[in-house]
């Protein structure tokens, strides 16, 4: 390498306009865990960008006094998540508090949310606004909310996208927003997040195996356009975009950046993704898998595809089945999903633009049985508490989730 000296003035000019650019442009910095290294991908609204840094232990002879400019850095949402988690009940004033105590116990911690699923022929979506308590989405709604849950509402439904924007659930539609502007209007900052027509790139809905991603971004406005002619305005709904991250690799035209009806309608983007493992049901297509391939692949498209919307894991879980035996027979190990939810607990608490997970805790859900229950045999999974025990998890009310999405 070839020696060359710089002459100190010229070395001053340089330090001169080194620190005054980092001044003008220095940003409020995340907060993070000393012993575990985030993951460094730079999100526009979450993260803010590295600002540049003088080297420590530079000597620079000065020949004058230099007073800098001093700036503020700038404000950015605070480095936290909430947890969120689905239970196979219908939520009343009985089973609230059993299901969401032991869940909470579990965390270390309370959940912000409850994740939950209605469709638009429910018998709630039959009569007018009458008698509330005994209506099946104003009951779910109040009964977690008193009890200091925030609703997350899969509004799903045996109607093709043409057939919504034919008017064919017009009625219904109606109702749901009746009811639901009937809800909100109690007061007391009640708000839910809601996802029509949740995993509309999958083939196992009505909707999603036989409408276009054309039809469906025409029908998502449709469903807001009916809530808003209702009265319910942007304040007082979350409106997610939760399509399945997985899509056939044979078909790209089901790959969910083509359903994103876009930013103007869309409040949160999430996705579901799984581990199915050693499933018996999922056989042949069996394989253990983890952060590295159905998290951060979908996490980092989502980012590209809406850059200023946060993202939540809209539902995943594990199996427990880890393997098989020596007669190649699947195998159930608690001890490596305990492990499995710790990595990815964590991956999530250091992933920039997640704010928040929700566990898919069902005994039996598309027809599946696969082991991954949370509670099993009642008792919650030691590595849920670890995996979710960082301070970056935070319970979260309707206003401070606001601030966060907002």
């Amino acid at each position: 390498m070839t020696n060359f000296k710089i002459p100190r003035l010229s070395l001053l000019l340089v330090f001169i306009v080194v620190f005054a650019s980092t001044c003008t442009t220095s940003t409020a910095q995340p907060l993070s865990d000393p012993d575990v290294t985030p993951v460094n991908v730079a999100v526009p609204e979450v993260t803010s960008g590295g600002s540049t840094q003088l080297t420590p232990g530079t000597s620079i002879e000065a020949t004058a006094e230099i007073t800098p400019t001093a700036y503020l850095p700038l404000i950015q949402k605070p480095d936290v998540k909430f947890l969120g988690i689905y239970f196979k009940q219908y939520w009343t004033s009985k089973n609230v508090t059993p299901y969401m105590s032991q869940a909470d116990q579990g965390a270390g911690k309370k959940h912000t949310s409850v994740g939950w699923f209605i469709d638009l022929e429910d018998a709630a979506f039959t009569e007018p606004v009458t008698y509330l308590p005994g209506n099946n989405l104003y009951n779910q709604l109040e009964e977690l909310w008193k009890a200091g849950y925030i609703s997350f509402i899969n509004l799903g439904t045996n109607a093709t996208a043409a057939e919504i924007l034919n008017g064919d659930r017009n009625s219904e539609i109606g109702y749901a927003a009746q009811f639901y502007k009937a809800w909100v209007d109690q007061g007391g900052g009640r708000r839910a997040m809601i996802a029509p027509m949740q995993e509309m790139n999958g083939v196992w809905t009505s909707y999603g195996q036989f409408s276009t991603s054309e039809d469906f971004k025409q029908a998502y406005r449709y469903i807001l356009n009916i809530f808003a002619n209702q009265g319910i305005t942007r304040d007082q709904v979350w409106w997610v975009f939760a399509p399945n991250g997985y899509n056939d690799p044979g078909d790209d035209s089901r790959k969910f950046e083509n359903y994103y009806p876009g930013d103007d309608v869309v409040d949160i983007v999430g996705f579901s993704s799984y581990n199915y493992g050693y499933c018996p049901d999922t056989a042949p297509f069996w394989r253990w898998e983890s952060y590295p391939e159905i998290f951060e692949p979908y996490i980092a498209r989502m980012q590209v595809m809406a850059p200023s919307k946060p993202i939540i894991i809209a539902e995943t879980a594990s199996t427990a089945y880890a393997g098989v035996d020596a007669e190649g027979n699947p195998v159930i190990d608690y001890n490596q999903m305990n492990q499995w939810l710790i990595d990815n607990y964590n991956y999530f608490a250091h992933r920039a633009g997640v704010i928040g997970v929700f566990y898919f805790s069902f005994p039996v859900f598309n027809d599946h049985s696969c082991a991954i229950e949370i509670n099993p045999n009642g008792v919650m999974l030691s590595g849920y508490g670890v995996g979710v025990s960082n301070t970056v998890y935070q319970y979260l009310n309707a206003g401070q989730l606001d601030s966060l999405i907002r």
